[in-house]
């Protein structure tokens, strides 16, 4: 039995958050939730993850699963608030760890648990995670900071920002962590899939996001079949020369590293001081 599949484009960021039904047992999971943030006033919203959460409790769903597919630079992680008004774990890949060994002192966040005991589950590579009769498979991505995972469920699989759409390719790899000639060794192994799997990218700048891989390639931009690794790595490099730095960049992973909960308003005004990201990662 496939899943039932529901994509909430976030407009602000272009997040794709999606929501998984097993139309047996309506168990579900929530892959990437968004928090609404202003980047000019730092004020948080819960507008976008509460319609979502209304649609839970209108269907009278169970939410077993919060997955993270990383630790988002792009997007503020609503898992914190939905894990409170649902009760459903958060989960993200084992080898976070080391993420947050290395980002929660360099952001001066404190107060995190650097072993990964702030999340409830930590999916080692290939690990299947139940959810009522399906099974959700957790896919480690080495080109993003450790910690990233894709994970397939069905005939789906929720790729993150490693993968996109066709007509827009791939995510940046100029942020911390990410390095573009892994994201080309991953994005090969998701391809290397039947070709009727549905791709479902966790960013997407238009409608329509979802593809197949026989889709992704034949016309991907920068990952149909007649790109090879190095062509892809100078396409990538040209591409992220040319884009804005990720102005949310610090915000995010501040709440990234809490698994998803906002820090404490010190009353301070700094409650997301600035973040030199070059240094975030060297």
């Amino acid at each position: 039995m496939q899943p039932e599949i529901i994509a909430y484009r976030h407009p602000a960021t272009g997040t794709v958050t999606y929501l998984i039904i097993d139309p047996a047992t309506f168990l579900c999971a929530i892959v990437d939730p968004v928090l609404d943030f202003d980047p000019q006033t730092q004020a948080v919203g819960t507008d976008f993850i509460e319609k979502i959460i209304a649609d839970i409790r209108a269907r009278d769903l169970g939410p077993t699963w919060i997955l993270e597919t990383g630790l988002h630079a792009g997007h503020l992680s609503a898992a914190g608030r939905l894990k409170y008004e649902t009760g459903a774990s958060v989960c993200i890949g084992a080898g976070v760890v080391q993420s947050l060994k290395r980002l929660a002192p360099a952001l001066g966040e404190d107060m995190v648990d650097l072993e990964g005991w702030d999340f409830d589950k930590l999916a080692k590579h290939g690990e299947a995670l139940p959810m009522g009769g399906l099974k959700i498979h957790a896919l480690a991505l080495a080109s993003r900071l450790p910690g990233a995972v894709a994970y397939r469920l069905g005939d789906a699989i929720f790729t993150g920002d490693v993968l996109l759409a066709p007509g827009e390719g791939s995510g940046r790899c100029d942020i911390p962590g990410a390095d573009a000639g892994k994201a080309f060794d991953d994005a090969r192994k998701i391809l290397s899939l039947p070709p009727q799997t549905r791709v479902l990218p966790g960013v997407c700048a238009a409608t329509p996001c979802e593809s197949t891989v026989a889709e992704q390639k034949a016309s991907n931009i920068h990952l149909n079949d007649k790109v090879d690794r190095l062509d892809f790595i100078a396409r990538r490099t040209a591409a992220d020369a040319l884009l804005p730095d990720p102005a949310i960049a610090g915000a995010a992973l501040r709440i990234a590293v809490r698994a998803g909960k906002e820090p404490p308003d010190l009353g301070d005004g700094a409650r997301f001081p600035p973040v030199d990201l070059a240094k975030l990662w060297n």
